[in-house]
């Protein structure tokens, strides 16, 4: 029999640890009476670290007191009282060996639904009194789970608990907590954790991403390649594709759709090599990556300005048998394969080449998932690959195209070259598209980017269904009148280190989280916002001052910073730093 023991709640409080000052809010005590049940937690509860605790998908911290016995034999105590562990709710008869991510309990007049495994942290060793108690508590197994509030309700010590609904992929606590830490490279189980649709976004995300980063490990990323052209291709007036096929013949590494691909160009007359990184421009079901470049004049105001180097090298000195060194591709730009929901690609100009990769990969995959093409160019005379979206389209009910030409030629037919005059823009979404509800890509010039990204909010798409590619600022983009917190925020699954990051420029001081990427990553979860663009090591747009400290980077730069700084989008800390955001 499933029952409640006890409603445990308490504010964040202040202490002393290690002579620095904390706010936690571990030290839950037993409430009598009916308490109520709201959204994001209880009634007289709170949590002091937003980051990794609480919000929708934790909004209330289960445990069983069948591991309390365990507990006090292990820890050779007797002291144990309700809410010792720092969960808001006591229970008997919900083993982490028999709860599953997804199922539903009824609780008073509450309904709930279980998210996720508990995420144990140093705090909870200063709670129990135990040095270490967080690595105890992990492999231990008895972790406890968070519940999602589905109704609002009351609810009170001795309740009896009802399950209402089995989630059909039936993944334990035990079994989905043990992915996170110890069999990570059980993809398989990744795989099958990904269909649980209750499971927090937290732990998608750090699945998905730990699916993607497999799929193009396995050789050393950090080691350049010698790749042919095997053929040069004309698009357009002024892009151009190129094959690359591998020197001796041995497989390419893989990539995931909209990726780029890092090269390192020798070219006639630079005094050093010129580093450059392109999108790949088709499906990663190829033998080839097919790169596909826009010849870049001088700005238009400034004429006396030299064109683009690489982009010019490309176009008038690489042919059929040359040879280009080039590290496996990388990015965080890339197609969600996981899901079935509608994906619309959009782009203007040359920014079409990652969404080109995206939908060809759907389309080679049998998928089904309705894709919405919608690209915007000055004509026919630049814009490339029209034809092959057409045959796409034409062959597969499920891809819709729309082209728009800003400034049509005279022999440029609507209806066949183009669909409409004008600009992509939000106006026109909302004309042709059934609904908001996709998930949306965006490549393009800054101006394109930040009008429909501003749009897409105003037209009530959540942020984190918006994913673009652009090189430069990532605060170009928002408005901040629209924008609440920046693009990519990451959520925390894991609790804060001893480490200390302190923003300098912003006094703002941190513990490292193991949970996020980067320090970039952190920065945003503390609700600065950090120039960043690639987020790949690449660009150089994050690139900050290290005041004291070291670093060490998840992904070697293709080219180093400048000496005493960081590239804070691909660093996470060694020890204690200070940055200078």
């Amino acid at each position: 029999m499933r029952r409640l023991l006890s409603v445990n709640v308490s504010l964040p409080k202040e202490i002393i640890y290690k002579g620095k000052t904390i706010s936690t809010g571990i030290f839950k005590e037993p409430v009598t009476g009916r308490v109520k049940v709201n959204k994001l937690n209880l009634e007289g509860d709170g949590q002091a670290d937003l980051i990794a605790h609480g919000g929708i998908f934790r909004a209330v911290y289960v445990y069983s007191y069948d591991n309390y016995a365990s507990w006090a034999k292990d820890l050779n105590r007797n002291d144990f009282r309700f809410g010792q562990f720092g969960e808001n709710f006591t229970v008997e008869g919900m083993s982490d060996s028999e709860i599953h991510v997804g199922d539903r309990y009824k609780i008073g007049s509450a309904l709930f639904e279980v998210t996720q495994p508990r995420v144990p942290c140093y705090k909870l060793a200063i709670k129990m009194g135990e040095e270490g108690f967080y690595n105890r508590i992990l492999s231990s197994g008895r972790l406890g789970f968070y519940f999602r509030v589905m109704e609002e309700g009351e609810v009170g010590a001795d309740d009896n608990i009802e399950k209402v609904f089995e989630d059909p992929i039936a993944m334990t606590i035990d079994e989905i907590n043990s992915l996170m830490y110890f069999d990570k490279d059980n993809y398989d189980g990744i795989e099958k954790a990904l269909k649980v649709k209750a499971l927090s976004p937290g732990w998608k995300t750090t699945f998905e991403d730990r699916l993607a980063k497999a799929e193009v490990t396995g050789q050393n990323r950090d080691k350049y390649m010698t790749l042919i052209v095997s053929k040069k291709v004309s698009e357009s007036q002024n892009i151009t594709s190129f094959y690359l096929v591998p020197e001796k013949g041995e497989p390419l590494p893989a990539f995931l759709p909209g990726q780029f691909l890092p090269l390192k160009l020798d070219i006639p007359g630079q005094y050093k090599p010129v580093y450059r990184t392109y999108s790949i421009s088709d499906s990663p079901e190829r033998d080839y990556y097919r790169l596909t470049i826009k010849r870049e004049p001088p700005p238009p105001e400034r004429p006396d300005l030299y064109p683009g180097v690489s982009s010019n090298y490309f176009h008038d000195q690489v042919e059929a048998g040359t040879k280009l060194l080039a590290k496996a591709p990388r990015g965080k730009f890339f197609l969600d394969t996981n899901t079935e929901t509608c994906v619309v690609l959009l782009s203007a100009g040359v920014g079409l080449t990652p969404l080109i990769s995206m939908l060809n990969a759907i389309v080679d995959s049998g998928s089904k998932r309705e894709v919405w093409f919608i690209h915007g160019a000055r004509n026919s005379e630049e814009h490339a690959m029209g034809d092959h979206i057409r045959k796409l389209a034409q062959q597969n009910d499920n891809v819709h195209v729309h082209v728009v030409y800003s400034q049509p030629l005279g022999d440029d037919v609507e209806g066949k070259d183009f669909d409409s005059k004008g600009y992509v823009d939000i106006e026109l979404l909302k004309k042709i598209l059934p609904g908001n509800e996709a998930e949306f890509y965006l490549c393009g010039s800054p101006p394109f980017m930040k009008s429909l990204f501003n749009g897409l909010l105003g037209w009530e798409v959540p942020e984190y269904c918006i994913n673009y590619e652009f090189f430069g600022p990532a605060s170009l983009l928002n408005d901040r009148a629209n924008v609440s917190k920046p693009k990519r925020v990451a959520e925390a699954i894991d609790c804060s280190s001893e480490v200390e990051v302190e923003f300098s420029r912003s006094g703002v001081k941190t513990n490292w989280n193991r949970s996020f990427d980067s320090i970039l990553d952190l920065a945003e979860a503390n609700g600065l916002s950090p120039d960043y663009s690639c987020r790949s090591g690449v660009c150089h747009t994050c690139m900050c001052r290290l005041e004291t400290g070291e670093v060490e980077y998840i992904e070697e730069p293709l080219d180093p910073p400048e000496e005493g700084c960081v590239l804070i989008c691909v660093a996470k800390p060694r020890n204690n730093v200070i940055i200078d955001i």
